[in-house]
């Protein structure tokens, strides 16, 4: 027969498992809807921390902090969940469809009501007719926030199912559904110790999402910023990042993969070389293909700090580079050389006006 252990979900409930099964299956078989999505330990929605008894499995670069969906019972426990919006199916139109510099999509969808999320999250996007994606939403590069509508930043994939449908076939007024929101990487407010920050092409969309929050939560906030793309032209973000470096305490750091000419302010390197020397107080957050994330995840593993990351697994079959990241291929420029590029070489401009 088999053991069976007690297990405590704060006020979400208690329940009996069976030894060796996982945290994620027990809860859900017994009512108790721990937040999940992947089931495979890659999304992070199901993370939990463990406050007493022990399981196997699962854990996680957080201290005390493990997957449901991977963790297996092997005693009696009580675990809590951070609370965050409920999962939940809106539906919504395609309202705007923008061509941002390189090859990424800006998509406004406009909802009925308010899509309730923190910064950083992700959700599942259908529109009518094509397969489920996963994307972060984001906020405007530039401008306002709007609240009644839904913002994404899509990277064209070639011969995508759903990438390469934007603007064609997938156009204003395009039916859409949105379930989430899902993930774990996400703004925790009230925390003031300094944010670290990195991105890797779209992985900026949920970057830019947490760095602006922050900072309307704390314009004095401490805060570096490194964003990676394959060639200048892939800088869509450019306008934003000089956002960033108009306060007085963010460091902003762009990445190039490649220079496409002679003299350019950019200089050769990696992103992770341009991470400035973590510490067991930093709070590091990381958007991008899973190579760099796990070079990121390491480097604060290494330092003691806390980390949360969102790996983006493509759903279609890209090849190396198109989507993702080849080792000791960027390239990093100073605000100052981002600015000269996008003025056309002017180099009066002061950055701390913005």
């Amino acid at each position: 027969m088999s053991q069976l252990f007690q297990v405590s979900v704060g006020d979400m409930g208690v329940f009996r498992a069976r030894k060796g099964e996982t945290l994620l299956d027990a809860a859900l078989i017994n009512g108790v809807d721990i937040p999940h999505d992947c089931r495979s330990g890659h999304c992070g929605s199901c993370r939990c921390k463990v406050e007493s008894g022990s399981v196997e499995g699962g854990e996680t670069d957080a201290a005390g902090t493990v997957l449901a969906c991977q963790a297996r019972v092997v005693s009696d426990l009580d675990i809590s969940i951070e609370e965050t919006p409920p999962v939940e199916t809106f539906a919504g139109k395609v309202r705007a469809v923008e061509q941002l510099p390189g090859d990424v999509v800006e998509l406004t969808i406009a909802t009925k009501h308010h899509f309730d999320h923190l910064p950083g999250q992700y959700v599942q996007v259908k529109f009518a007719g094509f397969p489920s994606r996963c994307y972060s939403p984001t906020v405007p590069l530039e401008g306002p926030v709007d609240r009644d509508a839904f913002r994404l930043q899509i990277r064209r994939i070639p011969n995508g199912r759903v990438s390469s449908a934007l603007g064609q076939a997938i156009k204003l007024g395009h039916k859409v559904r949105i379930t989430g929101p899902y993930g774990s990487a996400y703004l925790r407010p009230g925390m003031t110790d300094r944010l670290v920050l990195v991105a890797g092409g779209a992985g900026f969309a949920p970057i830019w999402s947490i760095a602006h929050a922050a900072l309307r939560e704390m314009p004095d906030r401490e805060m570096v910023v490194v964003v990676g793309v394959n060639q200048r032209n892939d800088l869509y973000m450019a306008r934003a990042l000089l956002r960033l470096v108009a306060f007085p305490k963010v460091q902003v750091v762009a990445a190039l993969r490649e220079s496409d000419r002679p003299n350019s302010p950019f200089q050769i390197g990696s992103p992770l070389d341009f991470m400035p020397r973590l510490t067991p107080g930093d709070i590091v957050y990381a958007c991008g293909a899973p190579g760099l994330v796990d070079g990121v995840a390491a480097k604060a593993r290494a330092a003691g700090a806390c980390c949360y990351v969102d790996p983006f697994y493509p759903a279609e079959t890209v090849s190396e580079g198109m989507f993702g990241w080849a080792p000791r291929m960027l390239a990093a420029a100073s605000p100052r050389g981002l600015l000269r590029w996008l003025d056309g070489g002017n180099e009066t401009i002061d950055l701390t006006t913005g």
